[in-house]
């Protein structure tokens, strides 16, 4: 069996959803599932963030970070949800309108409202470069800074791992099956100690030991 952290992908949404295609034969609704996007919120009142707080929404990660300030991550599968089943609420309206100028078309343009989409004037969204997520406090980027990793081997091998993944994964069927899973910083650093008691301990040993170095500041605050 192998593991591999994917360290050296393109960080543009449409540059990776184009390495996903090209170098894996992802189709699109899959890939999307591995891309994920990172936003600052400001709200000048509760009840929006309530009411999103409300609904059972799986697959975002939602901090706040100063007194009505906010800090969301999600992937591409989970916007598209947010939009066929949630555009009653201010925020995923605010969402759609930014995002849909923000990022390519064929991400969203199959779930895009019929009907025009009105903006709330007391939520402000920021999309965030990947060098702005670099930035982040330690305790933040561990959380929000989002890692793949790719798995290749037999059915009998990976099928005992698939309780380890915390989040939706890719299952690409083949002579060997292929599991992609995207995981935060802290959850990479669960899941990799797992691995090392049960399988791979050598390979998932040195993968730890890259992620290490690449976010040291991380390992002190997890």
């Amino acid at each position: 069996m192998e593991i591999k952290w994917l360290s050296n992908i393109p960080q543009e949404p449409q540059d990776f959803l184009t390495f996903l295609k090209k170098q894996y034969n992802l189709p699109s609704e899959e890939a999307f599932k591995l891309i994920y996007i990172t936003l600052k919120l400001k709200a000048l009142s509760d009840s929006p963030i309530y009411k999103f707080l409300e609904r059972t929404i799986s697959g975002i990660k939602f901090d706040e970070i100063e007194k009505r300030e906010y800090l969301l991550t999600f992937s591409i599968y989970t916007l598209r949800a947010l939009i066929r089943e949630h555009l009653d609420l201010k925020l995923v309206k605010n969402l759609y309108l930014i995002l849909s100028k923000k990022l390519p078309k064929e991400f969203i343009k199959d779930v895009s409202p019929k009907h025009s989409v009105i903006a709330s004037q007391d939520i402000i969204l920021e999309l965030l470069s990947q060098e702005e997520k670099i930035k982040l406090p330690s305790f933040l980027k561990a959380k929000h800074l989002i890692l793949i990793f790719y798995l290749k081997g037999t059915c009998e091998e990976l099928i005992t791992l698939l309780s380890l993944f915390p989040n939706n994964y890719v299952l690409k069927e083949g002579n060997l099956y292929q599991v992609f899973t995207s995981l935060s910083i802290s959850e990479a650093l669960i899941f990799l100690l797992k691995l090392k008691e049960e399988v791979l301990k050598d390979t998932a040993e040195k993968i730890l030991e890259n992620i290490k170095i690449f976010f040291p500041e991380c390992f002190g605050e997890i």
